[in-house]
């Protein structure tokens, strides 16, 4: 028979509660933080503390996520589909190069993303929401010799098209700006018809081809930049190389990607249609994401390495080397409670 947590207290008896402890839970009303009260005032104030504050008592009694969708409807948005996004065109990422070390059987897909807890520190530069959505699906890739084209997409019982453009430079004279990756993006559900007659005309362009595929496995959180409101997707994938012969798959890729994916409004130091400052805040999340986390524990005995990386799932199928080589470390960083600085340029 189990024992009772009151148990471990001399001055009770076993499995009971004294009437002294009754009488005294009678007097005293437990009063447990009000996050929606924290919410309503950060949406009319703007201070961190009641964000931070809304937060935490959010997470006090849920595991999953769901705290940016509140957070939206306090904004005045009710619709997680209607969070606003700039430069909509565009994708703008930074990539981790994640090389795992441990023994037995390897973490799953979202004990990876529970690694990065982003601790809500007063004074937290970045909150994470752990929504941990985690899919597979088989990816064709359609390209040249040095950039894809179109990618098909097989997930979740449907089939989509991801057209890629060029990977653009960025000039903004920001320090560590050619960690991010900028290129056009566009993403929609295809049928097969559809999806027949794009690779068709792709394949028209001078070099285009159909140069292999992989099997995906993909898990995402987000994470807000409280500077300015905009949100980021942070997605973990473990992508395994399909050969033409259809055999095992032998060669893995395991990334952390930071994707810019839209802002909540009103918040103070947001700048409407400021590309700088969504490549700066995706320089600051890589960084304070490498000092917190490079050799951080996933589970059991298993540890993750981060390296910045420019290497896209196109350059894994194809054995493309980049110019940002295969791992890159970053500064060294002095964390001032939850926000990073950096002081080695």
């Amino acid at each position: 028979m189990g024992g009772c947590y009151g148990s471990s207290y001399g001055w009770m008896s076993p499995c009971t509660t004294s009437k002294r402890t009754i009488i005294a839970q009678k007097k005293k009303k437990v009063s447990k933080p009000n996050w929606q009260q924290h919410l309503k005032k950060f949406s009319d104030e703007h201070e961190l503390d009641d964000l931070v504050e809304a937060y935490k008592g959010f997470f006090r009694t849920r595991k999953n996520g769901g705290f940016f969708a509140e957070l939206a409807k306090s904004s005045g948005i009710d619709d997680v589909a209607k969070i606003p996004k700039e430069f909509s065109n565009y994708e703008y990422e930074v990539k981790f190069d994640v090389q795992p070390t441990g023994s037995g059987e390897e973490p799953k897909v979202a004990d990876y993303l529970n690694a990065f807890d982003f601790p809500a520190a007063a004074n937290a530069r970045f909150l994470k929401d752990p929504v941990n959505t985690v899919a597979m699906g088989i990816n064709h890739f359609l390209g040249d010799g040095l950039d894809e084209r179109l990618v098909i997409i097989e997930k979740g019982g449907g089939t989509f098209l991801k057209e890629k453009g060029r990977v653009i430079p960025l000039d903004f004279g920001i320090p560590y700006e050619e960690i991010v990756m900028k290129r056009e993006e566009a993403r929609y559900a295809a049928n097969i018809q559809q999806i027949l007659e794009k690779a068709a005309e792709v394949k028209q362009e001078d070099g285009v081809d159909y140069r292999g595929k992989i099997r995906k496995e993909k898990g995402d959180a987000f994470v807000l930049d409280t500077n300015d409101g905009r949100i980021y997707s942070m997605s973990f994938t473990r992508s395994h190389l399909i050969k033409a012969d259809e055999t095992a798959e032998s060669e893995i890729q395991r990334q952390l990607e930071f994707e810019y994916a839209g802002f909540l409004p009103k918040f103070p130091g947001f700048e409407e249609k400021s590309e700088r400052q969504i490549i700066q805040g995706l320089v600051d999340v890589a960084k304070y994401t490498y000092v917190l986390y490079n050799g951080a524990k996933i589970k059991n005995n298993w540890k993750i390495n981060l390296g910045i990386t420019g290497e896209r799932k196109y350059d894994f199928i194809c054995g493309n080397k980049v110019e940002l080589p295969g791992r890159r470390e970053l500064p060294s960083i002095n964390l001032i409670p939850g926000r990073v600085k950096e002081v080695v340029n």
